[in-house]
């Protein structure tokens, strides 16, 4: 099949170009590099051209509920239409566990993008994994200040990006389903265990701090998985010696 990736640039992004490649796909990037503004749909008619299915994984770049409710929404919609005009067959749609019943506007952003992508001329299936391995390595970059780093207070079971890339693109390979099962990893855990695993294994000498402010909203047991969910591998634990753990640290 021709896949296109939306947001062939974000976390996710690469390693579903990869995962397709892999299976005998031609891929094509929808995103900035290639001249594709999802949000205003600039260039987006050219490079669905031919297209089978789209997967999405573009994510907006603020987490502010207005601004991501803005970005998911356009881009979702824009996808709808010009891919009914250029033929597609079927939209993928990453989502995030969790989202439903929440204070967290980010979230409630997630919930319209859901809505807006599911509900075009194209048939669509929405896949909604936990956060990724990546999450506390992340967190742990982004908020370090000299010595220390400050984590959020929130329970996860979080799965390797490059397995959920991979289930993208077996769904893509099938027709449009809805909704499929939740997609999480091997065993809940506290954001702030997994982030000091990470700083240990690293070699970090950090000293970790816990937040609980910036997510308010979110119950205690809310970001873990629903019945039924497909539990992928590897473990935190394994990932960390993955090249993708390292990446965090070294930014290659």
């Amino acid at each position: 099949m021709r896949i296109a990736v939306a947001g062939a640039d974000e976390l996710v992004g690469p390693h579903v170009v990869e995962a397709a490649r892999g299976r005998g796909h031609t891929v094509v990037a929808l995103d900035r590099s290639t001249g594709v503004d999802l949000a205003s749909g600039d260039g987006l008619s050219a490079a669905l051209d031919g297209v089978d299915v789209v997967v999405d994984v573009s994510n907006s770049a603020s987490l502010d509920e207005e601004a991501a409710r803005r970005f998911f929404t356009s881009a979702a919609a824009n996808l709808q239409r010009v891919g009914a005009e250029r033929g597609v067959r079927h939209i993928v749609t990453l989502s995030v566990v969790g989202i439903d019943d929440t204070g967290f506007g980010y979230f409630r952003a997630k919930v319209d993008h859901e809505r807006t992508a599911g509900s075009g001329p194209v048939p669509a299936t929405i896949v909604r994994a936990t956060h990724f391995h990546e999450f506390p390595g992340q967190l742990v970059g982004r908020t370090r200040d000299g010595d220390h780093a400050t984590v959020f207070d929130l329970r996860v079971q979080t799965v390797a990006a490059t397995s959920v890339a991979a289930a993208l693109v077996e769904v893509a390979e099938r027709p449009a389903q809805g909704r499929t099962p939740d997609i999480a990893g091997p065993e809940p855990a506290e954001v702030l265990d997994l982030a000091r695993a990470f700083v240990d294994h690293f070699g970090l000498r950090l000293e970790l701090r816990t937040d609980r402010d910036t997510v308010t909203g979110i119950a205690d047991d809310g970001l873990l998985p629903g019945a039924g969910a497909t539990i992928l591998g590897p473990s935190y634990a394994e990932w960390l010696h993955s090249p993708e753990a390292a990446a965090l640290v070294t930014g290659g």
